[in-house]
């Protein structure tokens, strides 16, 4: 059976995902739709809208034959990680086709990619008064004639070298994003397609006549019926702060990425006399040139969940993959590939598991619970949780 890769975190299910999935399929000939998603929560450090069973859901139901996680500790992370980890699950399922929606589809990543290795020793060469990211995108600029700035296109680059840097056999397939940019905010009458980022902040809004066009009708009806993490700044603030003021600066210096005495300053704006009131404020009034608004964000998720720099360390080392759910289509591919799969399969996570291999993901769950206001809940994130066997309607 031949299988093509996707990378996802579908926040939430969107008609852009299903168009992507039924693409990716059409281009490579694909049997079978293996699909990467985030868990609980994204690569912006914040929690998914819905819990990532019931994205797995409306994922298989809308064309994903074959769902399995990217751990919290690849897929909170900058993008060169969150790609590292999401292409070397997919190569030990024994994906060789990967495709990505692009702004530059025409562009050759991998070419890219090699010809961005020869720029070396860049962290000696950074401009202080920008990001990281923005210094990288200037030099590589510099070196390439590629102007790397759009959200899907600094992916599709980050999958390249994730490629190379795993010496994996994988090819890269992007197509062209169809009708909304990454960061569009808003979604006009004619749109059947808009942006994850647009229909969130539709849904805060509660403009639903909007999202009403532009996901499935199963993802509307979850959204409406389901708990959600919309609100989840104010709880997910006062719990960050009670962080920092109980915690002492040497062991908040211990907090993964927690980098050049950030710890102080936290403390000094958590315990200020005119101290921010919200979450917003408070990562705004922090934050520096040198740090994006993103990487901002997923420190004080570190803080929020207490990773530390070992924790995250040797979660890092000890991969795995985590089944969320398949088709029978996806069960077949599955059966073919498990006894040559590069990475230990797990398909239901006991106590042993939650407190030691799953143990930051275990974590992640609970805390998604709380913030989600779904604390009193009796059914966990992980514990006994068995990957979902979709059965798809016959025609």
């Amino acid at each position: 059976m031949k299988a093509v890769g996707i990378i996802a975190e579908y926040n939430p299910f969107h008609n852009g995902h299903a168009y992507h999935l039924q693409e990716a399929k059409r281009v490579t000939g694909a049997d079978v739709a293996v699909v990467v998603m985030s868990g609980n929560f994204v690569q912006r450090g914040e929690p998914a809208i819905l819990d990532k069973w019931e994205r797995t859901k409306l994922a298989l139901h809308n064309g994903a034959d074959l769902m399995v996680e990217l751990p919290v500790f690849s897929a909170v992370q900058p993008g060169h990680l969150f790609a590292e980890g999401a292409v070397r699950i997919l190569a030990a399922l024994g994906v060789d086709e990967l495709v990505f929606g692009s702004e530059h589809p025409e562009i050759d990543f991998l070419d890219l990619a090699k010809q961005a290795e020869a720029i070396q020793g860049q962290d000696g060469k950074v401009d202080r008064t920008q990001t990281y990211a923005a210094a990288y995108a200037s030099e590589l600029e510099a070196q390439t004639g590629f102007k790397l700035e759009d959200p899907n296109d600094i992916l599709a680059f980050s999958y390249a070298k994730a490629v190379l840097k795993l010496g994996v056999s994988m090819t890269l397939r992007p197509i062209p994003r169809k009708q909304a940019a990454y960061h569009d905010q808003t979604i006009d009458a004619d749109q059947e397609i808009a942006s994850a980022s647009s229909i969130r902040l539709a849904l805060h809004k509660g403009k639903w006549d909007k999202v009403e066009r532009v996901v499935p009708k199963d993802t509307l009806q979850a959204l409406k019926e389901k708990p959600n993490a919309l609100a989840f700044e104010g709880i997910f603030f006062q719990l960050l702060r009670y962080r920092l003021l109980t915690d002492t600066v040497g062991q908040l210096g211990q907090v993964y990425q927690m980098a050049e005495g950030l710890e102080h300053r936290l403390v000094g704006v958590a315990t200020a006399k005119e101290a921010p009131q919200s979450y917003q404020s408070f990562i705004k009034t922090v934050k520096s040139k040198r740090y994006t608004f993103a990487r901002m964000q997923r420190t004080m998720l570190y803080t929020l969940l207490n990773i530390k720099v070992d924790q995250m360390q040797a979660a890092m080392a000890d991969s795995y993959i985590r089944l969320l759910g398949f088709t029978d289509q996806g069960q077949a591919y599955l059966s073919e590939v498990k006894r040559r799969a590069r990475l230990p399969i797990i398909s239901r996570v006991d106590q042993g598991l939650a407190k030691a291999n799953l143990r930051l993901d275990y974590k992640a769950g609970l805390i998604w619970q709380l913030l989600a206001d779904q604390a009193g809940s009796q059914e966990s994130q992980d514990l006994t949780r068995r990957p979902i066997h979709y059965i798809k309607e016959k025609e």
